[in-house]
């Protein structure tokens, strides 16, 4: 009687055993199902960007391009992923306004490229379930401060553009000189 019980009581805890394995590996893979789709959604809205950026200089776009975004980045379970994704999506999203006050709409798609190559590269480690690469360099720099690394871009460019002018010019001289 005490075998029947035993044994009894063995196979109830084998089939709960079973029965939470098989709920925790559907619950994963409804996660990873969600994930995928947030991930397909986002990147459909980069692609829209990537096809024309300019519609972002609409604030009412602007803001339709960060709320499509940000209803896939809450898809994913991860806080540092949903951290990283709604930094780069914010980064693309108020880029244009910072530059039109900087006058450096010149230097928005950079901005662009940073923010996408590190979705991108979230999107990828999420998606095969390894940990999250460290940022780059200058992503960290502009998610920090957007609107100080526009203008150092700005002051870049306008120092190789001076350079330049001084250069032709110089060039020109030695022309009407031959």
């Amino acid at each position: 009687m005490l075998e029947a019980i035993t044994g009894g009581l063995v196979g109830a805890l084998a089939a709960l055993l079973g029965t939470l394995l098989i709920v925790r590996d559907s619950r994963r893979a409804r996660e990873s199902a969600a994930e995928e789709r947030a991930a397909a959604a986002l990147l459909t809205q980069l692609r829209r960007v990537r096809l024309d950026p300019d519609f972002l200089r609409d604030e009412g776009a602007a803001l339709e391009f960060l709320e499509e975004c940000m209803t896939s980045v809450l898809a994913f379970r991860d806080r540092e992923v949903r951290n990283r994704l709604r930094t780069s999506v914010g980064m693309i999203s108020t880029a244009y306004p910072i530059a039109r006050d900087l006058s450096a709409q010149n230097h928005v798609e950079p901005v662009y490229g940073l923010a996408f190559h590190d979705i991108w590269r979230c999107l990828e480690a999420r998606l095969d379930r390894r940990r999250l690469p460290r940022p780059r360099k200058a992503w960290t720099e502009a998610s920090t401060n957007l609107h100080s690394w526009l203008g150092e871009a700005r002051d870049e460019f306008d120092a190789i553009e001076e350079a330049w002018d001084a250069q032709q010019l110089e060039m020109n001289e030695r022309l009407r000189g031959l």
